[in-house]
């Protein structure tokens, strides 16, 4: 039978890795040989603007063919226990494959919203054939929608995650950088995210105490593999896998939000017209109106972002955009902000400036005179006003902008993967998708 099996919150900032734990669980099911592997694991990023969320809010999902459910399910377990931090709100659920259908609402509004505990043990209540909770149990959530987002419709990506040995666990990740930047002369177009263009800095490894050495992301698995090859790690690798994943999909920005009714946390996209004119505020930050059903939303594109907050200095009023992300909650001193992670220009106004009139007497272009709105005659001193009028010319263009990659979270959609969004998966599995150090001859 076809199962699906959910894992969450198995990390925590004291370290551990809820992906490092699907490779364990993995390793465990192939010495075992209880089933077979019918997709790729899955890393199913969720809503990032989840203020306790652990990192970068992932949970993964599994999808095997069994005719020993329970034995798998043990084995998966096993694997969770041994990686457990001391942050023990992990769960582990497995349901049948006839009951997917049921999860993919809830899966989907997880994107973009606060899901409730209720609502997931309500659901795992009624799906879940299996399951386990450690603490609070709170990973029941982001299991639940990591199998429910199977990502059979719509986009998704591929992640290469290779993992170092336990003794340098916590210890500075080191990695050749011109090995890194080679992967985009060779493979490009075909990975994304591998350094930021301006900084040079390196993108591929994390800086937490984690087990993760580094993360590949791209395309398809062949040019994973091509990249693997590339890169030059200064360290002994342990493990390394490939996940199917819904990183760089932007699937949390598909809903269009209510502008009379934002709620905090949740993410989303609103259309509307420019305002204001974007003012800069404390610590460089950015502050812009778009005003959309007659309501005003006070957006924010943070410092950080770097030139993507130069687009906003250039926008005027009346210009029609689109403005996707997370809605930061109001405070006593602010009110609910849109915090900015793409802008889309959708339509941009004309400007008209006065053409500089021609001097009836002396047949020369005049010069302006200032706020009068006067033109002067530089030979006679003759003052007129424009009756002619040109579009002015605009740096900006119609399009979509988003921050540089040093700015980006995991789900956000690089500007190179707009327009080349996938539809459905082959079901194709790639006879090298995992390495062990330890299992070499599986």
């Amino acid at each position: 039978m076809l199962v699906h099996i959910g894992i969450d919150d198995t990390d925590s900032k004291m370290g551990g890795c809820t992906t490092y734990t699907a490779t364990e669980a993995v390793r465990q099911l192939l010495i075992s040989k209880l089933a077979i592997f019918k997709d790729y694991p899955k890393i199913i990023r969720l809503n990032p603007n989840i203020p306790w969320k652990t990192r970068g809010n992932a949970a993964v999902a599994l999808t095997l063919e069994t005719d020993e459910p329970k034995a798998v399910f043990e084995t998966v377990c096993r694997a969770v226990e041994e990686n457990l931090t001391t942050h023990l709100d992990s769960a582990a659920t497995l349901i049948l494959d006839h009951n997917l259908e049921q999860l993919r609402d809830y899966a989907q509004r997880a994107l973009y919203t606060v899901v409730k505990m209720s609502e997931a043990r309500a659901l795992c209540k009624k799906l879940c054939t299996y399951t386990k909770l450690w603490g609070r149990g709170s990973g029941l959530k982001g299991a639940l929608a990591a199998i429910g987002n199977d990502l059979s419709r719509g986009d998704y990506t591929y992640e290469l995650l290779a993992y170092r040995r336990r003794e340098y666990w916590g210890k500075p990740r080191l990695i050749d950088p011109q090995s890194v930047y080679d992967l985009d002369k060779h493979l490009n177009g075909l990975l994304f995210n591998n350094y930021d263009p301006e900084t040079r800095r390196i993108l591929i490894t994390p800086h937490g105490p984690d087990p993760v050495y580094f993360g590949i992301r791209g395309e398809s698995t062949e040019a994973l593999l091509k990249a693997l090859s590339i890169l030059k790690p200064q360290q002994p690798v342990d493990r390394w896998m490939i996940f199917r994943t819904n990183q760089g999909t932007a699937q949390h920005l598909q809903t269009k939000l209510n502008p009379n009714a934002l709620k905090a946390y949740e993410s989303g996209y609103i259309q509307g017209v420019v305002a204001s004119r974007a003012v800069i505020g404390k610590g460089g930050h950015l502050y812009i109106h778009i005003s959309t059903n007659s309501t005003k939303i006070k957006c924010a594109v943070y410092e950080p972002t770097g030139p993507f907050r130069k687009l906003f200095q250039q926008l005027v009023e009346g210009d029609f955009v689109e403005v996707a992300g997370g809605v930061r909650r109001a405070t006593a001193k602010h009110p609910k902000v849109l915090n900015v992670e793409y802008l889309k220009i959708i339509k941009l106004k004309k400007i008209l400036q006065p053409v500089k009139p021609l001097c009836g007497s002396c047949g020369i272009r005049m010069k302006s005179k200032g706020r009068e709105g006067y033109f002067k005659c530089r030979r006679c001193g003759s003052k007129k006003k424009a009756t002619e009028f040109a579009e002015a010319t605009r740096n900006l263009k119609e399009g979509v902008y988003i921050p540089p990659p040093r700015a980006h979270r995991h789900l956000t959609k690089p500007i190179t993967r707009w327009g080349l969004e996938k539809t459905k998966w082959d079901g194709k599995i790639s006879s090298r998708w995992y390495w062990f150090s330890d299992l070499r001859d599986l």
